[in-house]
């Protein structure tokens, strides 16, 4: 195997410190949360739609995920809600809601992109 050159290195090293930060803050976070979580951070506002098709997962996944990150209290659901994303209702049409990241969502992205 070749060895990594040093922009590479850097790299590794800011995603390893940003996992880190990410299972420190939200340890009881699951995988397909987590990619959730940085599908709307990356893209802003999204659908449940949208979502469930760039991760290839349910929609009942992506329900239960987005009730989890967003501030949504789950009946038996023991941990609180993380408060990371919202839902909005398109003004255009009511059918239509968006996941999109309050502040506390936005500062943990910026604290996560910050390591590279």
């Amino acid at each position: 195997m070749s060895e990594f050159n040093k922009k590479e290195q850097k790299v590794l090293a800011g995603l390893s410190a940003s996992l880190e930060a990410f299972f420190k803050t939200y340890n009881e976070m699951t995988a397909l949360q987590m990619r959730c979580f940085v599908m709307v951070a990356r893209r802003g506002k999204v659908t449940g739609k949208e979502i469930a098709v760039a991760l290839d997962i349910s929609g009942s996944n992506v329900s239960r995920c987005v009730a989890i990150l967003s501030d949504i209290t789950m009946a038996r659901r023991k941990a609180k809600p993380l408060d990371l994303v919202k839902l909005t209702n398109d003004p255009l049409d009511r059918r239509v809601r968006y996941v999109e990241l309050t502040e506390k969502g936005k500062a943990f992205a910026l604290s996560l992109t910050s390591n590279f």
